[in-house]
């Protein structure tokens, strides 16, 4: 008996005669069966692949009705399928993958597949077809492009669900998930709501898993993001949502949910070799900018800038401008060079070049927006693209981050606090969760509430302890409610890392970044005391 694997799936028999059953299922078994060296798989194997989503006796019922097709299809040949209560086995079988392997390779070369046309649509026979074909594609040295020069696959897999509401919350946090990924990152997103899952899925890249049960008035979702490859978590979290809320991403647990795995999957993107290229090499040139960035020192800011730079060279630059963009921020803020011009002028143009060529991505709009408040002064610019930013992306902590630098510099202080309050809890398992914690201190100061304003700005210091902004606040904080001692300390520690810091600085140079501690009045209460430390 001879089966043709390549191509146009087809079974004859020894006389010629066509004995190809017409269910995809069935095919399938024969498949699976001649792709091992024995013939011979497990009948719970067989189930697992293909009946994934069912019960254990409802799987055993449709094998058993897919090897009936397949024994009325072989007719006088059905001997060769051999079942017992465990096992299923092909015997006396050929496949063009054996028999003819020459043709096989110019078929594939000619852009005919592997189990050709296959429509099942379960997720472990997808996987198991994928990697079939990777085995079938280097048995025959088949050349394809190589991995590096292929998009970054992001798949989104839905497990068991609640049914109704359940249901529903659970696909919107795994879209929600995709959707923030793709914000960060340069990624295809494949599953759920969005793109279908093909069968050609480029390897590599991660996977998200949702799946949840309902229980008194919640559903109970567990989350994970796995490579792709490997199946190894990279991350998991648990969340509770009430059935009966209406606004399940306005509040809540599902919000830093969406952000932190957003967050976890571009910490993860691996510092690929050189020689690599493509979506891939930019995701991990990316993620080590971020690190290098937000150490606040000057030569690791430089070397942030170097990687975005070369991450340009792979992939769309509009979120790679945005991110230089905050480089330039954080040198201008954290005063790590010497000609500010530059870096506004530079911050000027990046901005300009992110928004042209992001389309609308919350994120560049979050840094951009950031960029023209704290940089160019210009709040009312800044509160536009930090308004859209939120109404687009309300998980995105950026979008929140951005909207309280905003409202800082028209006034509204209240509205400032509330927003950086709210970006830090959504972004409270992040490694960067300084920033919203600095922002809220900004905005309780900004409010005379000095109290409140310590605690953001110590969290955010003993979070980041080299981030100079808590530090210059925290000083004078401290000294306004008596607290010499803590005040020394900090002081201390911020002349290690801005030698050159002196009051004179803060109160007669203009472009110092230390507005909102010229207009509160601590430096002219409290500065006297600077030199008593």
């Amino acid at each position: 008996m001879f089966i043709r694997l390549v191509g146009v799936f087809e079974v004859r028999d020894d006389a010629g005669r066509d004995c190809t059953p017409r269910g995809s299922k069935a095919r399938a078994i024969l498949a699976m069966l001649c792709q091992t060296p024995d013939r011979l798989r497990a009948r719970r194997w067989l189930e697992g692949r293909l009946w994934s989503d069912r019960g254990a006796e409802l799987a055993s019922g449709s094998l058993r009705q897919a090897l009936m097709e397949i024994r009325k299809a072989f007719g006088d040949a059905s001997d060769k399928l051999i079942t017992d209560r465990d096992m299923a086995q092909l015997t006396d079988v050929v496949t063009d993958l054996e028999q003819d392997r020459e043709g096989c390779l110019q078929a594939l070369q000619s852009g005919r597949e592997f189990l050709e046309g296959s429509d099942i649509v379960d997720a472990a026979f997808i996987d198991w077809l994928r990697e079939e074909r990777v085995r079938v594609d280097l048995h025959l040295g088949m050349s394809r492009p190589g991995p590096s020069q292929m998009p970054m696959p992001f798949l989104i897999r839905l497990g068991g669900l609640p049914s109704g509401h359940g249901a529903s919350v659970g696909k919107a946090l795994a879209d929600s998930i995709g959707r923030m990924v793709g914000e960060f990152a340069h990624v295809d997103l494949f599953g759920a709501g969005g793109t279908a899952v093909p069968l050609d899925l480029p390897t590599g890249g991660l996977s998200l898993h949702v799946e949840g049960t309902a229980s008194q008035d919640h559903v109970h979702l567990l989350v994970s993001l796995n490579v792709t490859n490997t199946k190894l978590t990279i991350w998991s979290q648990r969340a509770a949502v009430p059935l009966a809320e209406a606004d399940i991403f306005g509040k809540g647990e599902l919000p830093p949910l969406v952000f932190q795995a957003a967050d976890a999957a571009l910490a993860h993107f691996p510092r690929v070799p050189d020689r690599e290229s493509g979506p891939r090499r930019a995701n991990a040139l990316i993620a080590g900018a971020l690190t290098e960035m937000f150490s606040y020192d000057s030569e690791r800011l430089r070397e942030a800038d170097r990687m975005l730079v070369q991450a340009q060279d792979y992939a769309e630059p509009g979120r790679i401008f945005a991110w230089r963009c905050l480089v330039r921020q954080i040198m201008f803020v954290e005063r790590t060079e010497s000609d500010f011009a530059r870096l506004v002028d530079e911050a000027d143009e990046f901005s300009r070049k992110a928004l042209e060529m992001s389309k609308g991505n919350p994120l560049v709009l979050a840094l951009v927006s950031q960029a023209r408040v704290m940089v160019d002064e210009n709040p009312e610019v800044g509160t536009v693209l930090a308004r859209d930013a939120v109404a687009l992306s309300p998980c995105n902590a950026f979008a929140h981050w951005a909207r309280a630098g905003a409202l800082i510099r028209i006034g509204d202080n209240d509205g400032a606090l509330l927003a950086a309050r709210q970006g830090a809890q959504i972004a409270a398992r992040t490694a960067h969760v300084h920033w919203w914690e600095a922002l809220s201190g900004l905005a309780a100061l900004r409010g005379g509430d000095h109290v409140s304003a310590i605690g953001h700005y110590e969290a955010a210091h003993s979070r980041a302890p080299s981030f100079r902004a808590a530090m210059r606040h925290l000083l004078f904080l401290y000294l306004a409610v008596g607290e010499r001692d803590k005040a020394a300390r900090v002081y201390r520690a911020l002349l290690r890392v801005e030698p050159d810091f002196t009051l004179d600085r803060i109160v007669n140079e203009p472009d110092y970044p230390a507005v909102t501690l010229r207009r509160s009045g601590l430096l002219d209460q409290y500065g006297p005391e600077l030199a008593r430390l």
